[in-house]
């Protein structure tokens, strides 16, 4: 696979300019996770068959876009000394929860899958590339044994936002945010949260007319 850290890097810097600065290892362990994604992925339906180099490429920058943006909103940041709670739902290949376990290791990311193939990669991976703040569950979030306690919740693909938003909102603690990325259409779909105690709080487009960035807040 030619795609490797410096390849990640100068694309994300390209699409993002110098406002990233995570340090040298994130970039070694993206590409060995890259690596395994396209490793596994045509195995497993992980990731598309064809054009997997860029699939993969796209899915990395996209969560390290996410990572930024929840970055930018101060919602990363320790509260009293403990670390941020992250919950990925419907993780798959690891977008974005096990790019955001990599590049933020201060963090503690809980991801929900209940496909048992990418289940196993994840376990997998996570164990291979030392991600000691990632937890894989198995099955999907009615298996949470902490339900009401996470900080965040993320996701990227994961279904409807008016399906989905009320699924991150039992997941998190009141005031907590969810973050996810939809395609073309989303305010449809935003439009039908109705009475959800989750609300829309702000939106930036991805690069490339790839979707947009969505950012919610349980506010009861």
């Amino acid at each position: 696979m030619i795609l490797d850290g410096k390849e990640i890097r100068r694309r994300l810097e390209e699409e993002g300019g110098s406002t990233f600065s995570w340090g040298g290892p994130v970039w070694d362990l993206l590409e060995r996770f890259a690596g395994e994604v396209a490793r596994w992925g045509s195995r497993t339906h992980l990731v598309g068959r064809s054009n997997i180099e860029e699939n993969i490429l796209i899915s990395l920058l996209d969560s390290l876009h996410l990572l930024h943006f929840a970055e930018r909103s101060g919602d990363l940041e320790q509260v009293a000394g403990r670390r941020r709670a992250v919950a990925d739902i419907g993780s798959g290949a690891g977008f974005p929860g096990i790019v955001w376990a990599i590049a933020r290791p201060d963090i503690d990311v809980t991801l929900f899958e209940r496909r048992e193939k990418p289940r196993l990669f994840l376990e997998r991976t996570a164990a291979l590339l030392g991600l000691g703040g990632a937890v894989v569950v198995e099955g999907d979030t009615s298996r949470c044994e902490r339900p009401g306690s996470f900080d965040i919740v993320i996701s990227k693909a994961a279904g409807r936002l008016d399906a989905i938003a009320p699924v991150a909102g039992e997941l998190m603690r009141t005031g907590g945010i969810y973050l996810t990325i939809k395609g073309e259409g989303w305010e449809g779909e935003a439009s039908s949260l109705g009475e959800s105690p989750m609300g829309i709080e702000s939106a930036d487009r991805l690069p490339g007319d790839r979707g947009s960035m969505l950012r919610l807040r349980r506010i009861s």
